[in-house]
């Protein structure tokens, strides 16, 4: 039966791709009725830069997060990520359909170049159709196609799958003329401006010609490989240009033993995470200690050193292990990530073994015990059920954020993001001010306890104590919060606009003015601070000044229009009715 089902997949290998396709589809339709959720807010809706059309040319001169001002810093330069948010606002705005039946249709498509690929490197089209579908169904891949701000994960890696496609068929065709190899490196190029882990394929093609020789001797080798650089050198010349450093990290190329313990212990984590996806959170904690001495690093490694012994005798079992370890390489230092272990890691990393899996099954395991392939099939079929069941189950947990908040507080009762956004939902949802007091002042203590602390985290929970202690008439104690906030990370524009929105309500609007002032500055984008300065600056006799504040509120958002009448009233006060009418007439319909 088994093999009808291969002789049927090879000939037709369109309609085996397009019930891939298909499947996908189906498996993870129900993403598109989520909403957008945690950094899909600001970097979609919040974000002037998609917002505003005329501000397109800034997604490439800046990082992920620099439209919130000069003082945000992060390591992450993604100009295709936000290019894509700018072109799916363009088409249907702040819709969030849209853009998860992107997400959908992108995913859906990489589990096609996975079938491709498979079709490519594995011995029979059964054993390919098997591999990806397991790939497909993988629950670790819920938050890659659920979660919007997702997207440099699934981008990176269907055009690093895309370019692998196009590099293994230029090897099997013996292409002399270079011009597979050309339009390889051509598709591999967009990776990199995704995301940072495309970085890793010149090593996985190293680790390929390791594994399969070939005829060409490594000085041919070598003069391919660099057409495969060439784009990391100019990506890196890029990168490095507008974002004036290669990394954040200190000290980047010296490591330490205890780097290498971090190293070991994540990697297990993703051995755990793949091998029994359970628990899945969008914030895990990772604590180095009890993952060391659980047998999952051991694991890992023992899977690792087995691939290379099966250089000689299964080279293709061994390729698809070292696969995983390759391409995992980006996130195993915590310096460079800002969640140790996330399930989107993973997405590229699972191909590898995936096809190792329905090879194991399918192939190896019958060959060795000289059984028919039926039971195992049988066992891998269960096996797929059983992750469809999870996935179908996991993807209205991406809802909204409340659904997405509530489940990760559950699954990860040590991460300092899950309780201090338990909190947000106390506070704000549920009024409990007292305990969402303790929420925050708990995630500062596992933020500062855990392998790698994030100032950003701290500052956040130190302005949202500041929040409650104001709600309930503590204005002392809140400003003291604020001020901690600045104390933690004093680039924070958040505790500045916080502190003027203090003293606004209380008639001091020249304290006001001074705070909101320096929150424009460090983010010239946040319109609610420029309001109130301009509001502040026409309190206190400056209505040319104010004018300038919500003209300035109003061109970085054509759609504030509260501003617009704002900057007319301001322009009436300082004499100038002609220009206030042309305010006035300038507003858009709506």
């Amino acid at each position: 039966m088994l093999e009808r089902w291969n002789r049927w997949l090879q000939d037709h290998p369109r309609l085996a791709g397009a019930s891939l396709f298909l499947m996908t589809y189906v498996v993870f339709c129900g993403t598109l009725s989520n909403l957008f959720v945690h950094d899909d807010i600001p970097q979609v809706l919040e974000n002037p830069y998609l917002r505003n059309p005329g501000l397109w040319t800034r997604i490439f001169t800046g990082s992920v997060w620099s439209f919130r001002g000069p003082a945000q810093r992060d390591n992450m330069y993604r100009p295709l990520q936000f290019i894509t948010y700018w072109a799916l606002y363009r088409l249907k705005g702040p819709n969030p359909f849209i853009y998860h039946f992107a997400l959908l249709l992108f995913y859906a498509a990489a589990v096609w170049l996975v079938f491709r690929l498979a079709c490519e490197l594995l011995p029979n089209s059964l054993l390919a159709f098997a591999g990806a579908l397991l790939w497909a169904l993988h629950p670790l891949h819920v938050e890659t196609v659920a979660w919007i701000s997702a997207l440099p994960d699934l981008g990176a890696g269907y055009f690093y799958l895309l370019a692998f496609l196009l590099f293994v068929r230029a090897e099997r065709t013996g292409d002399s003329a270079m011009g597979g190899y050309l339009l390889a490196a051509a598709a591999y190029f967009p990776a990199l401006f995704f995301k940072e882990m495309a970085l890793t394929f010149p090593l996985l093609l190293l680790v390929y010609w390791f594994f399969f020789p070939g005829k060409l001797s490594w000085e041919g080798k070598l003069f391919r490989w660099m057409i495969y650089v060439a784009p990391v050198v100019v990506y890196l010349v890029i990168r490095i240009a507008v974002l004036g450093r290669f990394s954040e990290a200190h000290d980047l190329f010296k490591p330490t033993w205890r780097m290498g313990a971090v190293a070991l212990g994540l990697l297990g984590q993703h051995a755990r995470l793949f091998f029994w996806p359970r628990y899945l959170s969008i914030f895990r904690s990772f604590d180095l200690v009890s993952s060391l001495h659980s047998p999952w690093p051991e694991l890992a490694l023992l899977i690792l050193v087995a691939a290379l012994f099966l250089r000689k005798r299964e080279p293709m079992l061994g390729f698809l292990l070292i696969w995983w370890g390759v391409t995992l390489l980006p996130t195993l230092d915590v310096r460079q990530v800002n969640l140790p272990v996330a399930d989107r890691f993973s997405f590229l990393p699972t191909v590898g073994p995936c096809l190792a899996l329905a090879c194991f099954v399918l192939d190896w395991l019958p060959r060795r015990l000289a059984r028919p392939r039926t039971v195992p099939a049988l066992g891998l079929g269960v096996l797929m059920v059983l992750w469809t069941v999870q996935d179908v189950r996991s993807v209205p947990r991406w809802h909204d954020n409340v659904t997405l908040w509530d489940q990760a507080y559950l699954a990860s009762p040590n991460s300092a993001l899950a309780h201090m956004l338990r909190g947000v939902v106390l506070q704000q949802r549920d009024g409990k001010m007292d305990a969402a007091a303790q929420e925050y002042r708990l995630a500062i203590q596992l933020n500062l306890a855990s392998e790698r602390p994030l100032a950003g985290v701290t500052t956040d929970c130190y302005v949202l104590l500041g929040q409650v202690a104001n709600i309930q008439g503590r204005m002392q104690e809140g400003v003291e919060d604020y001020k901690q906030a600045l104390r933690v990370a004093p680039g924070n524009a958040l505790a500045y606009k916080a502190l003027g929105i203090v003293y606004f309500p209380r008639g001091n609007y020249a304290q006001s003015k001074v705070y909101f002032q320096k929150a424009v500055e460090l983010d010239p984008q946040e319109l609610e601070s420029r309001f109130y300065l301009g509001t502040c600056l026409l309190k206190l006799g400056d209505p040319r000044g104010a004018a300038a504040q919500f003209r300035a509120a109003r061109l970085s958002d054509a759609t504030y229009y509260e501003a617009y009448e704002a900057e007319a009233r301001a322009l009436e006060a300082a004499g100038d009715k002609a220009e206030a009418a042309r305010v006035r007439a300038s507003v858009p319909k709506h």
